[in-house]
């Protein structure tokens, strides 16, 4: 492939999305904007070819960077406090910039031939859905690196700049893996939403009083969904008597219907609470890249307590009620949890 020339827009794979970019240039980050119709308040990622290049273009290494740095080449965006030579569009007006290291070989050599960074979005109209082929984009460019998006989910972003970090946009990298990473909590960005869900055998007994306990006590958190679903469950059956009775004890609502847990629900959840053991294997088993997302709702935030949660099927209805006690205790934590992420 001949050099990429000044003001040129090229076409590119990554390993999430297809992406959309030229050299680091001002009249670049014009082009850009015209042609993805991006908001002027949205900058440009810079995309780079190597960590070491990082330290070039901003004003400080923060000591969260560290941590983080082993997901670098990969689906993780950073923002960081850019030099403040870097354009109007690529360095935001807080002073801040978005820098990316694909893990794709290609890009990475292009990148390091041409000696400067490209900035770049995915390849879609601002607010619409990324293609995952070449042959789908609409947008107008010059040159293309012929091929397939990885997994068609987009670079999880996070803000790095402050004393907190911030999640502004969820993406491959999970929440889950990025606190255990860093050892802190991460805060959400405005309008991010977080997604939680409950994991059981049959989704009759434990996973729907866990669902509908949560949902009672967050009804004002908009920005919070939940669900539940069961690793033998039948979808449609009702919950389990029992579970139904010590619910309408507690004046908690609910209508449930069982779902067997799929793929496509695992995607969805941001978090994933587990009951047993075998419950986390068999997740692995079915979906290995949600393994970070699964925690034990048992001890979650409190490791002096038991992990599992005992399932309390074809078993009176006081053991059911200290099964409910121990998911209300879980659960009030999960609730301080994730309203400190919304401070």
């Amino acid at each position: 492939m001949n050099k990429l020339k000044k003001g040129e827009v090229i076409l590119f794979p990554t390993e999430t999305v297809l992406g959309i970019g030229c050299l680091l240039d001002r009249e670049c980050v014009e082009k850009l904007s015209k042609i993805t119709k991006r908001p002027k308040n949205k900058p440009f990622a810079m995309l780079l070819s190597d960590k070491e290049d990082i330290k070039k273009w901003v004003l400080e290494i923060p000591s969260l960077y560290h941590p983080l740095s082993k997901f670098l080449p990969g689906p993780l965006t950073l923002i960081l406090r850019g030099i403040d030579t870097l354009p109007e569009g690529v360095l935001s007006e807080n002073g801040t910039v978005g820098i990316r290291i694909p893990d794709y070989k290609v890009i990475q050599d292009l990148i390091k031939d041409l000696g400067l960074p490209l900035i770049a979005t995915s390849a879609n109209y601002s607010g619409k859905p990324t293609p995952l082929h070449t042959d789908e984009v609409e947008l107008e460019f010059d040159r293309v690196i012929p091929g397939r998006a990885g997994s068609g989910i987009t670079s999880t972003v996070l803000d790095i700049s402050k004393c907190n970090p911030v999640l502004l946009r969820k993406g491959m990298i999970s929440i889950i893996e990025i606190e255990n990473s860093i050892g802190e909590e991460v805060l959400l960005g405005e309008r991010v939403p977080i997604h939680i869900l409950y994991v059981c055998s049959a989704n009759m007994c434990r996973s729907p009083m866990a669902e509908a306990h949560l949902k009672s006590i967050i009804k004002d958190l908009d920005n919070v969904k939940v669900r539940s679903a069961g690793t033998i469950a039948v979808s449609g059956m009702p919950m389990s008597i029992g579970a139904g009775a010590i619910l309408e004890e507690e004046n908690i609502e609910t209508h449930h219907q069982s779902a067997h847990i799929a793929k496509p629900i695992l995607g969805w959840a941001d978090i994933i609470f587990v009951m047993e053991e075998e419950h986390k294997n068999y997740l692995i088993e079915l979906s290995p890249e949600s393994k970070e997302k699964i925690v034990f709702l048992g001890n979650f935030k409190d490791k002096n307590r038991p992990e599992e949660i005992e399932d309390p099927i074809g078993k009176g209805i006081e053991v059911y009620r200290e099964i409910f006690r121990e998911t209300e205790s879980a659960n009030k934590r999960v609730e301080a949890y994730i309203r400190r992420k919304f401070k």
